[in-house]
């Protein structure tokens, strides 16, 4: 195993984020949607006046088959920030991924 000394700032600081980062938020996989709909109710408004009921959803991958979660009001802001936290996981690993081939390809010969 290499001392954290012959990795360079950049990556040292990315690996620190990751670390934080999974050890203190939460993180959910998956993509945040907005759909409008209707109810079905005859006297609703979206019926009667075509304005159809906006909801925020969850569509996550289960398996071979995509599922859609509606999210309720109160979790919206929760879910859009663990979405977030796992992006920002992701990308902070696409950045370790980087550092780790332009060091294999500077010392791989």
């Amino acid at each position: 195993m290499r001392h954290k000394g012959n990795f360079s700032l950049d990556d040292r600081n990315a690996r620190s984020q990751l670390a934080k980062l999974i050890s203190s938020k939460r993180l959910l996989c998956g993509s945040l949607v907005t759909m409008a709909r209707t109810c079905g109710n005859p006297r609703c408004k979206c019926a009667v006046a075509g304005q159809k009921h906006v909801s925020l959803y969850l569509s996550i991958q289960d398996g071979k088959k995509r599922k859609m979660i509606c999210i309720p009001k109160k979790w919206e802001a929760t879910i859009t920030r663990w979405v977030e936290n796992y992006k920002h996981g992701k990308d902070l690993m696409a950045d370790i991924s980087a550092h780790s081939l332009k060091r294999f390809m500077e010392d791989g010969d």
